[in-house]
């Protein structure tokens, strides 16, 4: 798989996880409670993470993905047989192997996609 697909998905992991960990409203107690993890603090490092793997995409991957991740949430999909799975609209997948190999965007969407077999 392309090198920064591979930071791309990492990316969108850890901001999922920054967002679940700041806006679920009882995830911040349990955190605190049962864990005795600063939910403010691991926000921060998260953040700090996500901003060193920016860091080492190309500019204009870290351009697109600065500008789409906060209003898309999820800015890499995955292509599903031959179906987006980020706005549901087919692509043509005829060189899946290929595909995964290159960094793409949907067509229709603009989010960068993966294929899965």
């Amino acid at each position: 798989m392309n090198p920064q697909l591979m930071l791309l998905l990492e990316i969108q992991d850890l901001h999922l996880q920054r967002a679940a960990l700041l806006e679920e409203p009882g995830l911040t107690q349990m955190e605190a409670a049962d864990f005795h993890i600063d939910p403010e603090a691991a926000a921060a490092a998260l953040k700090e993470r996500i901003e060193d793997l920016k860091s080492q995409l190309a500019p204009p991957v870290r351009q697109r993905c600065e500008r789409g991740l906060p209003s898309l949430g999820r800015m890499l999909v995955p292509v599903i047989g031959g179906v987006c799975y980020g706005c549901f609209v087919s692509i043509p997948t005829a060189r899946s192997e290929e595909m995964n190999q290159e960094l793409r965007a949907c067509e229709n969407c603009g989010r960068f996609i993966y294929v899965l077999p």
